[in-house]
């Protein structure tokens, strides 16, 4: 998924775009619960560029955003905290060729593997692994435990 960045001196960020909607309409009061402001350049992986939100007591309002999620760091152990923010406020990291930028790192996973094995003796025996993906030093790596 591309990378984006916060343009505007601050934005703010929420869980929810009724939070965000909220937020932007009462720039002066508090933030709701599930929103936070950031800094210029503040980074985020973007998922869904043409998100909105319309206005409850508007329809004819819509809201432009950007639904996305903090970006995975190195040795990530935590889940992914995803993210909105208004469409005007973000824009995308290009490289030097002006293409959009992929983050390196994804927040990690763990499951088990189930393979059945024939014996010596001719049964079959259930062998169980468990493989975890994550960042290690900025690459994706994967690593085999064996259960049994």
């Amino acid at each position: 998924m591309p990378v984006f960045k916060v343009v505007t001196d601050t934005a703010v960020i929420c869980a929810t775009a009724a939070d965000l909607h909220v937020a932007t309409l009462s720039p002066g009061a508090p933030l709701p619960a599930t929103c936070k402001q950031v800094e210029a350049g503040f980074a985020f992986e973007a998922l869904n560029r043409s998100a909105a939100y319309d206005w409850p007591d508007d329809v004819t309002k819509t809201d432009l955003l950007i639904y996305g999620r903090e970006l995975a760091g190195a040795n990530e152990s935590g889940a992914p905290r995803y993210i909105n923010i208004l469409r005007s406020a973000a824009a995308p990291v290009l490289d030097q060729q002006g293409l959009p930028v992929e983050a390196k790192c994804d927040y990690p996973h763990t499951f088990v593997t189930n393979s059945l094995r024939a014996g010596p003796d001719g049964k079959l025996y259930l062998k169980q692994g468990k493989v975890t993906i994550k960042c290690v030093n900025g690459e994706m790596r994967q690593t085999y435990q064996p259960l049994n």
